[in-house]
């Protein structure tokens, strides 16, 4: 563990961060010997956290190792970014952290991966924890039947007619033992969201889909490298291969590019 680094993002967080930002009151201008202190102190975390006053010190410090749940509440406090927040939990814990950083759970993605995603020939998208689909290029938008592709990708994938009946071929076997438990997961992390709620719901109402839900886990949500039979509506019929990326600096945000290739090689 890079116990310095560590100790060198945590004190940058906390010097960045006034008393008045963080909803303490301002630190007298006079009266004060020595130097004057930048953003927060170490005893102004212990405060604003509702913690013995030293826990902080020790932390940053390195002296005491703090469990996942102190960590996320440190992060939110210090205004952390998720790349931060997910570069320490990976020092400390050795995983990324199951909880986003966010506690609304929104998904930053900068406007600039369009240009990424235009120049990508292969069909390519990024979606936010909640599978909304956030930024497209052509290629992905040209596989749909109507040439426009859906607003949430999970919905699409186990509710939408097309989806089942036409694009997502053999969709039963090959695609849902592999999407619902992706709500599931997601669910899992993000238990209160409506929007995922809002899935789930729909779900329910189908007998199929319900028992499926019912019957299935969360070990296969991870679907970089799968090969599935596809249907493109330009391109026919054929297998795509999933290579799946996620965002370090936005929370739950998923990179896919889709590799088709036509079980008829193109004309």
């Amino acid at each position: 563990m890079n116990r310095q680094v560590i100790q060198q993002v945590m004190r940058a967080r906390r010097e960045a961060l006034g008393p008045e930002e963080a909803g303490l009151p301002s630190r007298p201008a006079t009266g004060r010997r020595g130097p004057r202190v930048k953003g927060l102190s170490q005893t102004d975390v212990d405060f604003l956290m509702r913690k013995a006053f030293g826990t902080y010190q020790k932390v940053e410090s390195g002296a005491l190792r703090p469990t996942p749940t102190y960590l996320l509440e440190l992060a939110r406090a210090l205004r952390f970014t998720d790349s931060e927040y997910i570069y320490v939990h990976l020092e400390y814990f050795g995983s990324e952290p199951s909880v986003p950083l966010c506690p609304a759970g929104e998904t930053d993605v900068p406007p600039s991966w369009q240009q990424v995603l235009d120049g990508q020939r292969e069909m390519a998208y990024i979606t936010d924890f909640r599978y909304n689909l956030r930024l497209y290029n052509q290629p992905f938008a040209q596989m749909f039947l109507r040439g426009e592709p859906p607003e949430n990708t999970l919905a699409w994938m186990l509710l939408d007619r097309e989806a089942r009946d036409i694009t997502l071929m053999d969709w039963e076997n090959a695609w849902l033992p592999t999407v619902v438990p992706a709500l599931r997961a997601s669910l899992a992390a993000h238990p209160e969201d409506s929007a995922l709620l809002g899935i789930r719901t729909e779900l329910m109402e189908e007998p199929l889909l319900r028992r499926q839900y019912q019957e299935s886990g969360c070990t296969k949500i991870h679907p970089d490298g799968d090969r599935r039979p596809l249907r493109h509506a330009i391109r026919g019929e054929g297998q795509v291969t999933m290579m799946l990326s996620q965002f370090l600096g936005s929370s739950g945000a998923r990179y896919m590019t889709l590799l088709f290739e036509p079980d008829r090689p193109d004309i």
